[in-house]
């Protein structure tokens, strides 16, 4: 979820959990939510948990998500932090 701005990018990006289990605010995930790779099994993005992680603690890529997912998990994000009402 980074941008290009933020502190220590290099070494570390803001991520939006991914897990199996259905919750109605949950964002699901499709194969045309992706550019590449994907998931094995039925999906969804928690937007109000968000993790920092480092670079270095990521082992393996499932995908990257089109620009559109990402706008509409940053926003569910910003809203949960209540930056947008």
């Amino acid at each position: 979820m980074s941008t290009d701005t933020p502190p220590f990018r290099d070494e570390e990006a803001v991520y939006a959990v991914v897990t199996t289990t259905r919750r109605s605010a949950a964002i699901p995930l499709a194969d045309t939510d992706f550019t590449s790779g994907g998931l094995p099994r039925e999906s969804y993005v928690n937007p109000w948990v968000l993790v920092t992680i480092k670079h270095a603690d990521i082992h393996e890529i499932e995908g990257q998500l089109v620009a559109d997912t990402v706008e509409q998990i940053a926003r569910e994000a910003a809203t949960h932090l209540g930056e947008l009402d």
